[in-house]
């Protein structure tokens, strides 16, 4: 008697043993096939083919996870109708997947009370954010060593073959001694920038890049971000991607301090100011008296920085360790410049008559000077607001002259420059509105002076080691002197690549690690 109860309770639990395990598998690949639909949302030149694209790779992996037949399950279904690609109702950055399906699963011993089998359902969801990319290429001099210009142009082109056409956003800022807004992100960067994917190559912006000139790193991160702060896309993904081959050397600054009404000029300078006087004579002692060492320029609507009050203004640009150590001259520009190429008429005073030259002073013809006759000190931040000695975890400790930072070494400006570069890539960052994750990728093989892994970690806010060399060609940020993470703020990743030849591998990496974050 006791068999009645017992042999159909053990069937019982045979079969709903049966019915977990596929249910399991079945959402498993219902769960898998969403995953892989959000990854497919960058194949394809529009918004209707990477649907297509996304609907397609649902089914093909539902399949190859659940087929036909598994645990002796019939009547599966799972079709391209069966997933549905919408966007969020809340933020137009967000693309969604929603992947169903459905399968019969037979039963052993439950066809004792008439249920031959059991239909068992799944549904699995997905999501992508859109990506808005600024490209930060160095097109430095020392690029042009070994052919690295044209491998950086081709792994730039490779990488935006990535990205979703329609969809995603990407824009290029490239920089020497000076910095040149190529776009601001768009849609339509395929056929803006260049490209080369699955689809087809193309040419663009990228193709124009020459390379010659310093490294004026810190200003080019800031004329990215404020690309990012004006494309005004909170809900999406935002990017600085930054590539470089050696070290930043060159800062645009305001020698014009208003708190204290004083200009940076030694009262031994030959500079003169605008009615002419020296500064021992009394000259660049009020706003109306300073000349003008620049062009001038005015930021977009829009953007997150101010532009610089009024002021001397101009770009310096140093010598990197192991060289002379020493300044190089003094140039003109401010913001970006009208193009993509450095010649020497980037220079204040460099005999060629501009309005703007710096009358009597002696960066008019000097060059590679240990210390700057005519400036008295730099002060705290560039014109960008990046700080040469921040308050709090400086990359590099700075000698200070009174409330300004001392002029009298070259070294101590090069470790200013280091803080500021720092500090550009901290304050994106840890921006409330616009907070940007930084990717970067060092690059060797080109100049004697590598880029500072340990600068690269912090900018990237990066903890790990170097899991792209083997072996490792540095540790990760807890072991390196002077390298500091934050866990509240967004963790890119850095890359080294030892030699031009590697550079595709490094940016489709990059590429990688920053899709996977968009999901």
């Amino acid at each position: 008697m006791g068999l009645t109860f017992i042999i159909p309770m053990t069937g019982l639990m045979v079969d709903v043993g049966v019915l977990y395990v596929v249910r399991a598998r079945l959402q498993s690949s219902v769960d898998g096939a969403a995953l892989a639909a959000a990854r497919a949302l960058n194949l394809g030149q529009t918004t209707a083919s990477q649907a297509t694209s996304a609907k397609q790779n649902a089914v093909n992996w539902f399949y190859s996870n659940f087929p036909t037949g598994n645990w002796t399950t019939s009547g599966t279904q799972m079709s391209a109708s069966d997933v549905l690609v919408f966007d969020d109702a809340s933020n137009p950055q967000l693309r969604n997947v929603t992947v169903s399906g459905r399968t019969v699963a037979p039963t052993f011993f439950m066809k004792w009370f008439g249920a031959n089998a059991v239909t068992v359902l799944a549904s699995g969801n997905a999501s992508r954010r859109d990506v808005v990319v600024m490209m930060i290429l160095d097109r430095s001099g020392s690029m042009n060593n070994v052919g690295a210009c044209d491998d950086m142009r081709l792994a730039a082109k490779l990488f935006t073959g990535q990205f979703a056409a329609g969809r995603d956003r990407i824009g290029l800022v490239s920089f020497s001694d000076n910095v040149y807004t190529h776009t601001a992100p768009t849609t339509n960067f395929q056929s803006v920038l260049g490209y080369s994917n699955g689809f087809g190559s193309g040419s663009g912006a990228i193709d124009n890049i020459t390379c010659q000139g310093g490294t004026s790193t810190a200003q080019a991160i800031s004329v990215a971000y404020n690309e990012l702060y004006r494309a005004n896309l909170p809900g999406a993904l935002n990017v600085l991607m930054f590539e470089t081959d050696g070290l930043p050397n060159t800062l645009t600054m305001n020698f014009w301090d208003s708190a204290a009404n004083v200009a940076g000029i030694k009262s031994t300078s030959n500079c003169t100011d605008n009615n002419g006087k020296k500064k021992s004579a009394g000259g660049f002692n009020t706003l109306a008296s300073l000349p003008s060492w620049t062009d001038g320029a005015t930021l977009p609507s829009g953007s997150y920085f101010p532009n610089p009050p009024a002021g001397i203004i101009g770009a310096i640009a140093s010598d990197d360790p192991g060289g002379q150590n020493k300044f190089f001259h003094l140039m003109e520009y401010w913001t970006t410049s009208t193009s993509n190429n450095f010649n020497s008429t980037d220079y204040i005073g460099n005999g060629t008559g501009e309005t703007n030259d710096a009358l009597g002073c002696s960066f008019k013809t000097t060059q590679y000077v240990g210390s700057f006759p005519d400036l008295a000190w730099f002060p705290t931040a560039d014109i960008w607001g990046n700080s040469l000695y921040p308050a709090s975890n400086p990359y590099q400790s700075v000698i200070m002259d009174g409330s300004h930072i001392s002029s009298a070494t070259w070294a101590n400006y090069r470790d200013a420059v280091l803080n500021a570069t720092d500090n550009s890539a901290y304050r994106a960052r840890t921006n409330g509105t616009i907070p940007a994750y930084f990717f970067g990728v060092g690059l060797g093989g080109t100049a004697t002076n590598p880029p500072d892994f340990v600068l690269l970690q912090r900018m990237a806010n990066d903890p790990g080691g170097d899991d792209f060399n083997s072996p490792a060609r540095y540790a990760a940020c807890t072991s390196g002197t002077g390298c500091i993470n934050y866990a509240n703020q967004p963790q890119g990743t850095f890359i080294y690549s030892t030699s031009p030849s590697s550079l595709n591998q490094a940016f489709l990496a990059l590429s990688s690690q920053i899709l996977r974050l968009s999901r």
